[in-house]
């Protein structure tokens, strides 16, 4: 083989190499970065943690879609079952069955239990809304219906606020 000729299949292989190399770094660069899978997340906001005025709630996952749920406000508890709309995201929206009770001794209102959605943004924001039936009331029911038509036995359940995965 002429001399030539051996540089110029050299310079072939060289420049095929090189192609192929950067290509791969391209590859690598523009990968988007992974996330880690969160498992729980703190949720805070109003009508949270069983409808508080102000209310955090903590959920995990315990299986690829069901989370559960418990929490707290100022005069509320409350806890939930949640069924994630995709599996291992705890970003996800959800569909919940959730348990509410609001204040406590002589300031207990009622105590809920019903079916919501809550509507997950990618980041930070949470809203819920659906509808629980009244399973007990107390003297505060009394007190803020009495002289008055107290509402039916089916209301109406929402919050708003923001979540943290862990």
């Amino acid at each position: 083989m002429k001399k030539k000729n051996r540089y110029f299949v050299l310079f072939i292989f060289v420049l095929t190499a090189s192609l192929c190399f950067g290509q791969q770094g391209l590859a690598e660069s523009d990968a988007q970065p992974v996330e880690r899978s969160s498992r729980s997340s703190i949720n805070v906001g109003v009508l949270m943690g069983g409808g508080g005025l102000i209310g955090a709630d903590l959920e995990f996952l315990v299986g690829k879609r069901v989370g559960l749920q418990v929490g707290g406000g100022l005069g509320s508890a409350g806890f939930g079952v949640n069924y994630h709309l995709q599996p291992n995201n705890i970003r996800s929206s959800f569909l919940s069955v959730q348990y509410w009770h609001q204040g406590f001794g002589n300031n207990f209102y009622a105590s809920y239990v019903g079916p919501m959605f809550v509507f997950r943004a990618r980041r930070i924001l949470q809203i819920g809304i659906g509808f629980g039936t009244v399973i007990s009331t107390g003297p505060g029911w009394e007190r803020a219906w009495e002289g008055r038509n107290a509402p039916g036995n089916i209301l109406l359940l929402y919050n708003i606020g923001v979540y943290f995965p862990l």
